[in-house]
């Protein structure tokens, strides 16, 4: 009976033990969505432009013409003053500062990002926006083109 007790011991230990290997983590650069909150919800994807991360290993990108980026990019349509939420796909990071800017017509103009929410600009056209993500693991920049009805 003690036989058995112990061979139940090693093979419950051995299952416990192989499980926590098993794992896969993911520690890239989180990629970032919008997600609308209309009776339809709705999620767009930003594009990471400029990358400077550093958790499991080093990621760096460096890209010089952010604006033409997001102009390549799908166009995303909103409303007027519509509160968009920013949600990261993977969240193994502490966001230590969320900030954005949209541009049109070369002007620049701050947006309030009050945790992860933020309102879309209260004139109708077409913007590029700008999310700076400050963390614990480092930094990234992404774009979109906004298009705003």
């Amino acid at each position: 009976m003690r036989l058995f007790a112990k061979l139940g011991i090693i093979v419950i230990s051995t299952l416990l033990l192989t499980a926590c290997f098993g794992e896969d983590y993911d520690f890239t650069p989180p990629d970032v969505t919008l997600m609308n909150h209309t009776e339809y919800t709705d999620t767009d994807e930003l594009t990471a432009v400029n990358i400077e991360w550093d958790s499991d290993k080093l990621y760096t990108k460096k890209t010089n013409d952010i604006f033409s980026v997001a102009n390549d990019q799908k166009t995303l349509v909103y409303h007027i003053g519509q509160e968009v939420r920013v949600v990261f796909v993977t969240q193994d990071f502490a966001i230590r500062k969320l900030s954005a800017y949209f541009m049109k017509d070369g002007i620049k103009t701050e947006i309030e990002v009050d945790g992860e929410v933020f309102n879309m600009p209260n004139e109708k056209g077409k913007y590029i926006i700008v999310l700076h993500l400050l963390a614990d693991s480092g930094t990234v920049e992404y774009v979109g083109n906004v298009l705003i009805e």
